[in-house]
């Protein structure tokens, strides 16, 4: 009787440890701004194509690869790491599954003593799916 008490009591507690790491590890989806901003730190920040493509409909967005691609390289020509930040973002909720996110990624560094910054806006479409929240498209607005 004991042991089954035991067994079951360790069992309970694997079950709770199990759901509470899922609960931490998983991505935040909750809403149209939050995955905007996660696949973007995802993308630009981390450069993490795995870690992004959580946040996506389908697979890579090709323009938002092509915008890391050339961070990438000017921060290569310029011998510096861009510092971005993910500012000013806006949710229209365009249906009652869908919603356009406009969100302003700034670029900035330090070149020769002086602070730089460049600013681009993107517009991204999402859609809510049965886990939560995707991108679908990104573009320049």
């Amino acid at each position: 009787m004991v042991a089954a008490a035991v067994a079951l009591f360790c069992l309970s507690g694997a079950a709770v440890g199990y759901v509470l790491y899922d609960r931490a590890t998983a991505p935040d989806r909750s809403a149209p701004d939050v995955v905007v901003v996660n696949y973007l730190q995802a993308i630009l920040v981390f450069r993490d194509d795995n870690k992004a493509s959580l946040f996506t409909c389908a697979g890579p967005l090709p323009a938002v690869d092509q915008f890391r691609d050339q961070i990438a390289s000017r921060e290569r020509e310029l011998d510096t790491t861009f510092s971005i930040n993910i500012e000013d973002v806006v949710v229209t909720k365009t249906g009652s599954s869908s919603a356009s996110v406009i969100a302003l990624i700034r670029r900035s560094a330090t070149l020769d003593g002086v602070q730089q910054s460049l600013t681009d806006r993107w517009r991204f479409e999402l859609l809510e799916q049965k886990e939560g929240w995707r991108v679908c498209s990104g573009a320049p607005a």
